[in-house]
């Protein structure tokens, strides 16, 4: 009788043994499945997001030539073209946002976003930092010119003793670069810069313009820090709209030069003094070869909707290929 409940009790601890060997392993296996399904929908996303880049460089190196871009042309806006596009069981969208006035509207275009948009802050000369800084981030204007100062100081390869000195100083000492900045987030560790100020800047500024900015795609902001007034910055973007108030449209009044730019209507003598400062300092122009593609991929798994994004900037090149300066996967 002993020997029976022996083998009972040894039968009972082998089958409980090899109960939990088999949800072990069918938890491994579920956590593996898991596993490789998420990768499979990774490395799917990916090649959505990447298929997105090439078609829009394909664009780009396909698209009319022209003296100017602006908002009319296909590869800055063109839903059919760049939004939710088919392909295999998934999407793609390139999209970006334009900056359209004084309260902070914005308006989504789909296509590639012009960067010489933007203020080159490895380029631009220190009064349209220092104007960039006062107007559109609301440093005090000693500051301003300050901040300025310092950021031409960290891209400069001379090395001021005394700028130098300063960082060395610090409680946690780092040299200040001599060279052009690399990622915005730099601008973090110049000088006087807080996070706040870079907040309020960093959708106004590139690394890959020139000294002068595109006056057909320019948003208000950039405006408003080259030195416009507000109440004209707002002028030149309504104006550049057309007559239904809507960017990108069949109506959009275009500069194909920068003399154009004195054409918006009637001038006061202030707002002419203004846009003349622009022309004659070479400031601003109505062309581009520089441009940021954001690219999403995604596609629907079960009850959610899964995406990845590539972030890249390319310039053009005559009879080469485009010329890759950023890129950055999410």
């Amino acid at each position: 009788m002993k020997k029976q409940a022996s083998i009972l009790i040894i039968t009972v601890w082998a089958l409980s043994i090899l109960s939990i060997f088999t949800v072990s392993l069918s938890y491994v296996a579920m956590t593996q499945a898991r596993y490789a399904s998420h990768l499979q929908s990774r490395v799917k996303l990916y090649y959505l997001a990447r298929a997105g880049v090439e078609k829009a460089i394909v664009e780009l190196e396909n698209k009319e030539e022209s003296d100017y871009m602006a908002f009319d042309q296909p590869v800055l806006n063109n839903e059919e073209l760049f939004k939710d596009i088919p392909l295999g069981d998934g999407f793609i969208t390139l999209s970006y946002t334009v900056d359209e006035g004084a309260l902070g509207q914005q308006a989504t275009l789909y296509g590639v976003m012009d960067e010489s948009s933007k203020i080159d802050i490895n380029s631009m000369p220190v009064n349209i930092l220092a104007s960039m800084l006062e107007r559109i981030a609301g440093v005090e204007k000693e500051n301003s010119i300050d901040m300025a100062q310092a950021m031409a100081d960290w891209r400069s390869p001379n090395q001021d003793p005394e700028v130098k000195k300063y960082y060395e100083e610090l409680e946690m000492p780092y040299e200040n670069k001599g060279a052009k900045f690399e990622v915005a987030e730099e601008l973090l560790l110049v000088r006087g810069m807080t996070e706040e100020v870079f907040s309020k800047i960093k959708d106004s500024i590139t690394l890959y313009g020139t000294k002068s900015i595109n006056i057909n795609t320019a948003g208000f902001n950039v405006f408003y820090a080259l030195g416009l007034s507000k109440s004209l910055s707002n002028r030149v973007i309504e104006y550049r709209k057309g007559k239904d108030f809507i960017s990108g449209t069949d109506d959009d009044r275009i500069f194909k030069t920068v003399n154009d730019l004195r054409n918006i209507g009637f001038l006061f003598t202030e707002d002419s003094m203004q846009i003349n400062a622009l022309i004659s300092g070479n400031i601003i122009k109505t062309n581009s070869d520089t441009f940021r593609i954001n690219s999403l991929g995604h596609f629907e798994e079960g009850q959610s909707r899964v995406l990845r994004n590539i972030t890249c900037v390319i310039r053009l090149r005559d009879k080469q290929k485009p010329e890759i300066l950023y890129w950055y996967e999410n």
